[in-house]
């Protein structure tokens, strides 16, 4: 056997399967709009559950919130920097006044 011997493989962008899906929608019957453009259904309600799941995902919040926890780990990673600065500081200034530099 030779493979496919159909038709070629057609490829559509996504706006072109957004579009698609919106034409077959205002059609009639969902089986007029199918055979209209020539897609199975199997396609179009694959397309418009992709399309659900982009737009839900979409509409999400990519930010993660910090939780209470995390900000206090924060501020005291922030503050024990700060310290472990301070005490380098110190042991310069005492050194160069030692002349143990």
């Amino acid at each position: 056997m030779e493979g496919n011997q159909g038709k070629p493989r057609r490829v559509f962008t996504p706006q072109q399967k957004f579009e698609i899906i919106k034409d077959i929608e205002r059609c009639s019957s969902i089986r007029e709009g199918l055979a209209k453009h020539g897609i199975p259904s199997s396609m179009f309600y694959k397309w418009k559950r992709q399309l659900a799941v982009g737009i839900h995902a979409s509409l999400r919040n990519t930010k993660p919130l910090k939780s209470p926890d995390l900000k206090k780990l924060e501020e005291d990673n922030r503050k024990l920097k700060e310290l472990v600065l301070n005490q380098s500081l110190t042991i310069m200034n005492l050194k160069k006044e030692m002349n143990l530099d």
